[in-house]
């Protein structure tokens, strides 16, 4: 029973003298979707790739001219004028799939790097405001549950990474 005593006493002690602690939330979603280096990272990688995004369209539909056009006039070819046009379509197709493939793996590798530029300012931000307010724990996405006790930061980052660069 003294044990259980002086585990109670010390318990309401350090609760007594435990100090609070500051806990803040970053949606991470909200504060990349409204960065202005985002925006510009998207509309000059969108830029960058449209050109080549035009020229894959155009040849899609080219093949499909082609079909259209092989469709129409097969009655009236060769069985070897036939075949020369079907490998013709066929290798077409083969290189704009690859060409495609190509496209897509290139404007996802541009897209990875403007978010990995994008994260390491923000933990940069974070890391600055978390010192400069305080804080003692910032939790990001994929929390649970937050409380209202705990501060959605997001908004503050924001201002700070848009504030301190040029």
């Amino acid at each position: 029973m003294r044990a259980f005593a002086i585990l109670v006493l010390a318990l309401l002690t350090g609760l007594a003298t435990a100090e609070s602690i500051k806990i803040g939330y970053l949606n991470i979603e909200e504060v990349v979707n409204n960065l202005t280096q985002y925006r510009h990272g998207n509309e000059r990688i969108a830029d960058k790739f449209d050109f080549r995004k035009k020229e894959l369209l155009n040849l899609f539909k080219h093949i499909e001219l082609l079909k259209e056009d092989l469709s129409s006039k097969s009655n009236h070819l060769t069985t070897e004028a036939y075949k020369n046009e079907i490998n013709h379509i066929n290798k077409l197709e083969v290189n704009f799939q690859k060409d495609t493939e190509l496209w897509q793996y290139q404007l996802n590798q541009e897209k990875q790097l403007l978010l990995q530029q994008i994260e390491l300012l923000i933990n940069q931000a974070v890391e600055r405001f978390a010192k400069e307010e305080f804080y003692d724990l910032i939790l990001y996405d994929n929390v649970a549950f937050t409380s209202d006790k705990i501060n959605d930061i997001s908004n503050d980052v924001i201002n700070l990474i848009e504030t301190s660069l040029p």
